[in-house]
């Protein structure tokens, strides 16, 4: 592999097994062990909850952790990329339904996701694609 190629492969690493630890601590840490009463509102209002909103809080958390083990892992790299992009996506739209205020804060979702974006589109770009398609 050429001076190049390992420069682009180690850029793909860090920002895939970044994406992956910010889904693992967005999973574990504010909707397993440190719920939040705005979030618990959140879930409330934005009109997709399905039993208690702790539970939809704790069942989230599971999913995106283990969306950021997969990511970290790095199994089917652009599979997991566009599932935690669309996930992403919906989430927002989610959020957007619930509290449009929380779109504005200057440390709300919206600014750590253009940089999940980011990211997930250099992990996209630098993957193997699978055979078959044009590059």
């Amino acid at each position: 592999m050429s001076a190049e190629g390992k420069r682009i492969e180690h850029m793909k690493l860090v920002a895939r097994i970044a994406l992956g630890l910010i889904w693992l601590y967005e999973g574990i840490v504010p909707k397993l062990f440190f719920l939040r009463g705005d979030e618990i509102a959140l879930v409330e209002q934005c009109g997709l909850c399905f039993g208690a909103p702790a539970t939809v809080l704790h069942l989230l958390g599971v999913a995106q952790a283990a969306m950021g083990l997969w990511l970290i892992a790095g199994i089917a790299e652009r599979a997991a990329v566009l599932f935690a992009t669309v996930w992403m996506c919906i989430l927002i739209a989610l959020v957007a339904r619930g509290n449009p205020g929380m779109l504005t804060e200057p440390y709300g979702a919206l600014v750590k996701d253009v940089a999940l974006l980011a990211a997930a589109y250099i992990v996209w770009i630098s993957s193997d694609r699978p055979a078959g398609l044009s590059q």
